[in-house]
């Protein structure tokens, strides 16, 4: 059978195993090759020193004046050198009792040591940790898959171009559909461990040199100061007065209406008494 794709030869005809001259229940029995095509990796030599890959960390921790000052110093640092700031956090010392900030840059790995050199000029330098981690084999197991399955997925491409029958066809989609996920997934895979071998993280730490935030200066200072510090007492005296009236105000309101209901049954009593003296019989003395 003669091929219409491009992608192959007439030599690779019998790989296909005359498929489209096969009835549609053969199929599974052609996806063997394909699948053990998808875990065949190329072979490959030892890679020399010159072609290894190495992924490279660092981490410091610098005393400086003004943290957030620092830190922008680092990112243009960072720019000058053609890297970035990935992320960057501050706080203000509520919670360690000291200011900090915390920046993590990207920077080349060929400049890493040069921009880790003028990182520490910026303070003084508590720790610094590094890591360099070889990810060769990483990276080939990976370009091998990838190159496995890319020829997997033009095999399928092959097969249903040259495929004329409707079962087939369907199989050889659902397939396709599946190697297409596994490739796209092992090249997102691929891009981001080319990053981090491109771009070295460091992970900065600036600590202020004085714990918590700087002390307020005093508020009252000479003769202006110590008038309007009794300005101010005098304020807070008239303003405790109110107060404290709002607060007795609903008491002297409940005491005002029960002294005019004492006061008004304490006149309807005496009216009463009164009352009953006039109509009492007057005494008269026997002659």
């Amino acid at each position: 059978m003669a091929c219409s794709g491009g992608t192959h030869s007439r030599s690779e005809a019998p790989q296909v195993g005359g498929y489209t001259a096969t009835p549609a229940p053969a199929y599974p029995q052609q996806a063997s090759p394909m699948k053990d095509s998808v875990q065949q990796a190329p072979q490959h030599g030892p890679p020399t020193e010159a072609s290894r890959d190495i992924v490279k960390t660092g981490s410091m921790t610098i005393t400086v004046p003004n943290p957030s000052e620092a830190a922008d110093k680092a990112a243009d640092l960072a720019e000058s050198a053609k890297g970035r700031v990935e992320s960057r956090s501050e706080d203000a010392g509520s919670s360690s009792g000291h200011a900090r900030t915390s920046i993590v840059l990207r920077v080349p790995s060929a400049s890493l040591d040069d921009v880790v050199r003028d990182l520490k000029k910026l303070g003084k330098v508590n720790s610094a940790d590094s890591k360099s981690d070889d990810v060769t084999s990483q990276r080939v197991d990976l370009d091998a898959r990838i190159a496995a399955l890319q020829t997997s997925v033009d095999r399928l491409l092959g097969i249903m171009r040259d495929s004329k029958d409707t079962d087939a066809l369907i199989k050889a989609e659902n397939e396709l559909s599946k190697r297409q996920a596994d490739l796209d997934s092992l090249r997102a895979q691929r891009s981001q461990l080319g990053d981090q071998i491109a771009y070295s993280s460091v992970n900065i730490t600036f600590l202020a040199e004085e714990v918590g935030l700087p002390p307020k200066p005093p508020k009252y200072q000479g003769f202006s100061g110590q008038i309007e510090r009794g300005w101010d007492g005098l304020v807070a005296v008239g303003n405790s007065l109110l107060m404290l009236f709002g607060l007795l105000l609903p008491w002297l309101g409940a005491f005002a209406v029960l002294g005019g209901i004492g006061y008004g049954a304490l006149r309807v009593i005496k009216l009463r008494q009164s009352g009953e003296s006039k109509l009492a019989p007057q005494k008269t003395d026997a002659p």
